[in-house]
């Protein structure tokens, strides 16, 4: 704990308060849990606190990214606030237990008992303040039974039992001050006023001994060593420590230099103060299931994973790369787009602490960042964000050139692992984080009927989704026909993306028991009327669940000089087989007759 000094004079012995954690409580609010707790104890206490978390409520681990009323120099007080996230958790289950712990400096409560030295004598000792003092001289092997040994300084550093040292110079002005010298006074040198019968009353010996050295005349005197040393007088190295001689009948104590080879008493002390512990444990049900899943992107098949986050739909991860503003356009997967301005500020909001904390734009950064259940994977950079580029202040760069204007606008950005908004030019480059566009989804998404159903002939399971009375698979159909079927390419890893291609001489029996190659009238019922003019609406995340995918020949549009996604899906055009083709330009096309020698994607219907 700091201030450890400070810490101790605040001590008062046996405080009427009774030092204890009461009514902690625990909320889950997304990824941040929210610990609220009352501290109790004296005014003068100061507690240093601790977060611990376990699965088990017996191996507890120590919480180092936990903010709020934690740490040291904490005092007590109603409603203390402690927030962590929730991703910065080890193992964590369904069911977890947290302890706030607190520690403070208490003085033990027995005033008066023995110990015994390495040579087995034994001494008396009484608690004043908040040390404990041998009421004896310490003895030597040598030593008379009342004045007890007589030690060099040296010597003297050395020589007290275990667990108990030779006082400094501090100690022996505490005790001073607790039997009736004024703090101010104690400080001073030379001879100083002490009452010695007050001190006899209290259990100390105090008896005229006898020393080598003359310590003032026509002594009477008993004669300390401290563990002081001369620092005041020299600035090199001293020969000469503090001590404490006491007049005897003279009710006077001398604080003054001695040199160290002298042979003087000793009393050892011992601190009372010691580290209490106080805590309390509460547990808690933890949410580990944030809205979020993982998507394919329409055309080429990539996952995408997403979260629901501050009321949108975001990727989880940056799109590779990084982009001048100019190069933005069409990053974003179709019915993807930038965030707008209120978007980024609804999302750090979700992320920012619910407690006012000095350092939030590193503890929002930190949360950010994170990988976990509740992360976002913030990437250490700027980021773009859909601006209407004329509506901002715009200086330029080449005033002759408007083509070749910068603007300064603020962007969000974590660079450095601070959260937050910089001031950037459109013609720096910045990460992509993309949101979908549809913004009704989540509310709109439990109104789909959908469920999986298991394919006996090689358990694979699929999804399915009724549209309007038909029942269609929700995904690709992937299931193995030798000679039959095929991978885009050739190439497995497009079978695990977009599911195989077959051709019509397995349009009979391609799908599974109690399913069937849909008609010509229920691929163009989708297609032509439900999704007339917006075919988004059957891509993933369009809203009716059938997720379609373009798996097919990958076409370069010269005109318009883009790439064109493709799909041909199988149908029954009455009793022989056809196709729709579908490409990313929108277009959509019945070819009623399938060619023999070429292959296509299918999605079946339910019986």
């Amino acid at each position: 704990m700091k201030n450890i000094i400070a810490i101790l004079f605040c001590i008062t012995a046996l405080s009427g308060y009774a030092q204890k954690i009461e009514n902690l409580k625990i909320d889950q609010n997304g990824g941040e849990i929210l610990l609220q707790y009352d501290l109790t104890g004296n005014k003068t206490d100061i507690f240093e606190v601790s977060v611990f978390y376990s699965d088990n409520n017996t191996d507890w681990k120590r919480l180092d990214k936990v903010y709020g009323d934690v740490g040291d120099s904490l005092k007590a007080g109603k409603t203390k606030q402690v927030v962590l996230w929730t991703d910065h958790l080890e193992n964590v289950q369904n069911n977890m237990y947290f302890k706030v712990q607190a520690q403070y400096y208490s003085i033990e409560e027995q005033q008066k008992g023995t110990l015994t030295d390495k040579n087995n004598v034994q001494y008396n000792w009484i608690r004043v303040g908040k040390n404990k003092w041998m009421t004896e001289n310490l003895k030597s092997t040598t030593s008379d039974e009342d004045c007890g040994g007589y030690f060099t300084n040296v010597d003297a550093r050395n020589v007290c039992p275990d667990g108990w040292h030779l006082p400094n110079d501090e100690e022996w002005m505490e005790l001073e001050v607790e039997f009736g010298m004024a703090s101010e006074e104690a400080k001073t040198h030379g001879l100083r006023e002490i009452n010695l019968n007050q001190i006899k009353n209290a259990g100390f010996a105090i008896q005229e001994c006898n020393y080598d050295v003359s310590l003032y005349p026509n002594q009477k005197a008993l004669a300390f060593w401290t563990s002081t040393e001369n620092k005041m007088l020299y600035t090199g190295y001293s020969q000469k420590y503090f001590a404490r001689i006491i007049r005897i009948g003279e009710n006077k104590i001398s604080k003054e230099l001695r040199e160290k080879t002298e042979k003087l008493n000793v009393r050892c002390v011992q601190s009372s103060v010691y580290l209490a512990t106080i805590e309390a444990i509460a547990k808690t049900a933890i949410d580990l299931n944030p809205t979020g899943g993982i998507t394919n992107h329409p055309y080429t098949g990539e996952q995408l994973e997403w979260k629901y986050i501050g009321g949108a739909i975001w990727m989880q991860d940056d799109l590779l790369g990084s982009y001048q503003y100019k190069e933005l356009d069409e990053k974003c997967p179709t019915g993807w787009r930038l965030p707008e301005e209120d978007e980024w500020k609804k999302l750090f909001e979700e992320y920012k602490p619910s407690i006012e904390l000095e350092n939030s734009s590193e503890i929002l950064s930190e949360r950010l960042s994170s990988d976990g259940i509740w992360g976002f994977n913030l990437s250490n950079n700027d980021y773009w964000m859909n601006v209407h580029r004329y509506t901002y202040n715009t200086y330029w760069i080449n005033e002759n050139d408007k083509e070749d204007s910068k603007k300064l606008v603020a962007f969000p950005t974590n660079n450095k692992g601070q959260a937050g908004w910089v001031r950037k030019q459109t013609n720096e480059k910045a990460k992509v984080r993309c949101l979908l566009d549809n913004e009704d989804y989540i509310t709109k998404k439990d109104q789909i009927k959908n469920g999986t159903f298991i394919d006996k002939r090689d358990n694979q399971e699929y999804g399915f989704v009724e549209i309007d009375g038909t029942t269609w698979m929700a995904e690709n159909l992937n299931y193995s026909i030798p000679e039959n079927s095929m991978c885009r390419n050739n190439i497995k890893k497009d079978c695990e993306l977009f599911g195989h291609m077959y051709n019509i001489e397995v349009a009979e029996n391609a799908c599974p028991d109690g399913w069937r190659l849909p008609s010509k009238d229920e691929w163009k019922y989708l297609l032509i009327n439900k999704a007339a003019n917006n075919l988004k609406i059957l891509y993933p995340f369009g809203g009716t669940g059938f997720d379609l995918l373009l798996g097919g020949e990958l076409i370069y549009d010269e005109e318009n000089k883009m790439d064109v996604f493709t799909a041909n899906y199988l149908l029954m055009n009455e009793d022989k087989p056809g196709y729709y083709y579908i490409d990313s330009k929108g277009k959509v096309e019945l070819n009623d007759k399938a060619k023999r020698r070429d292959y296509y994607y299918i999605r079946c219907v339910k019986k």
